[in-house]
C-alpha cells in the first residue's frame, strides 16, 4: 500500500465543467471552458500510481458559504488524475471507493486536498 497526497485548486462543479444538452424547456448549456482553465491551473503530475486499485479521500475547502453539492466536485478531480496519467482509468475496478469531507471555508485559498491510497 502507498499513500499519495495532492493539493488541487477548487474545481468547477460538474454542472459547470461538462457540456450538457437537455431536451425540453429547461436546458443548461456550458462550453467546458471552466474545466479546461481549471486543468491548466492544476499541478503537473509526473509519477504514476504503482498499484491498480485505490480509494480516494477529498478534503474540500470551499471558497464561500454557499450551499453546494459536494459530490459534484468529485468528477472533475477524478478526471484530472486520469488526464494526467496518474490513474489508468476511473472505473470501479480501479477506484474502489471515494469519500469527501468538508474542510470549511477558505476564501483566500479554496482547494481540495486529495489523499489516494493505492493497493493491489
Amino acid at each position: 500500500m502507498r499513500e499519495y497526497h495532492f493539493t488541487l485548486p477548487f474545481p468547477p462543479s460538474s454542472n459547470r465543467a461538462y457540456p450538457t444538452v437537455v431536451r425540453g424547456r429547461k436546458s443548461i448549456r456550458v462550453t467546458g471552458d471552466d474545466l479546461k482553465k481549471w486543468f491548466k491551473a492544476c499541478p503537473i503530475i509526473t509519477e504514476k500510481m504503482k498499484h491498480q486499485k485505490c480509494k480516494i479521500h477529498y478534503l474540500m475547502f470551499f471558497p464561500d458559504d454557499r450551499i453546494r453539492d459536494g459530490q459534484s466536485y468529485l468528477k472533475p478531480s477524478l478526471d484530472y488524475f486520469v488526464k494526467q496519467g496518474f490513474l489508468n482509468d476511473d472505473n470501479r475496478r480501479i477506484v474502489k471507493g471515494e469519500c469527501w469531507e468538508d474542510g470549511g471555508i477558505d476564501k483566500e485559498n479554496p482547494r481540495i486536498e486529495v489523499t489516494i491510497l493505492s493497493f493491489n
